[in-house]
């Protein structure tokens, strides 16, 4: 448990040596999120940890029949009930949520936002893997149009375990951020912002924004934004560079300066305009040291 949390209910359920003690306790996450409590229950056997079951205040929208509390308190008494009449059940630990997906494992994270896999975004991103091979650096491009992420549905429940109960291919993003040192974003600009499916998994960063919040890890790794324009002018990039930006910090990633390619409509393809690639991947050779 957080330092700070209080034991608001316990019981043991059955004799020692093997009984079972169940806790509920009380936290206050206001350091988070203005008003967050957040309520844990533990069941452990012999100092084990056999089951976990957390819910936060922010969980439950105001007009909500029961909130965080009592419905961690309902809980409370249902699991003390489950254990008396079935122990077995509980003989095996029980884990909590876990981050599912793929494990993998790179210096460089390099999502690409378009929607168009063969695009302008695709070519930067893979300059920017080539860049990373050059210098004895892993990397690993995201083709987001080709990943099934579903949009955030504002739960809360990333600030349970840390972890998103969304099951779609978003952990394994997650896991690899978190592990990056450098994470480059691919992207158009459309009418003014990122594509949707980018959106999706910038909104969904927030579970790792969550476990930072809990766990105190400091900050670390590197962003980089190249975002593509059709129309000339450098306001067409405020938005986009905005959203990024803030994305970046929420985890913990210290933005670096952006490269920003506009009046693309008019020459169609980003390898016909000089000095671009070599810019590019003297940027991510900058931002990542060789090996």
């Amino acid at each position: 448990m957080q330092e700070g949390a209080v034991r608001l209910l316990s019981t043991v359920v059955g004799t020692a040596p093997d009984a079972f003690r169940i806790e509920l306790f009380g936290e206050d996450c206001g350091d988070i999120y203005p008003g967050m409590k957040r309520y844990r229950i533990l069941i452990t056997r012999n100092e084990e940890v056999m089951y976990v079951y957390t819910s936060n205040s922010y969980e439950f929208p105001p007009d909500a029949l029961l909130h965080a509390e009592e419905t961690a308190k309902a809980m409370f008494h249902r699991l003390a009930g489950d254990v008396a009449r079935h122990p077995e059940r509980y003989l095996t630990r029980r884990p909590s949520a876990a981050m599912r997906g793929t494990k993998i494992t790179a210096d460089a994270v390099i999502l690409q936002g378009s929607p168009r896999r063969h695009g302008n975004s695709a070519i930067l991103a893979a300059w920017c893997a080539d860049a990373c091979t050059a210098i004895n650096r892993t990397s690993h491009i995201f083709y987001l149009q080709e990943m099934r992420i579903a949009a955030c549905t504002g739960c809360y429940a990333c600030y349970n375990e840390g972890y998103c109960p969304t099951d779609d291919d978003m952990p394994a993003i997650l896991n690899a951020v978190e592990h990056a040192s450098l994470l480059v974003i691919c992207s158009p600009v459309y009418t003014n912002t990122v594509p949707a499916g980018l959106k999706c998994v910038i909104d969904r960063f927030q579970a790792l924004h969550a476990r930072r919040s809990m766990t105190g890890a400091p900050a670390a790794g590197t962003g980089l934004l190249i975002a593509v324009a059709g129309r000339r002018g450098r306001e067409h990039f405020d938005c986009v560079g905005k959203v990024t930006r803030a994305c970046m910090q929420n985890i913990g990633i210290a933005p670096a300066e952006e490269i920003l390619i506009d009046g693309i409509d008019e020459i169609r393809d980003v390898r016909l305009i000089p000095d671009l690639e070599a810019g590019v991947k003297s940027a991510v050779r900058s931002l990542l040291k060789p090996a």
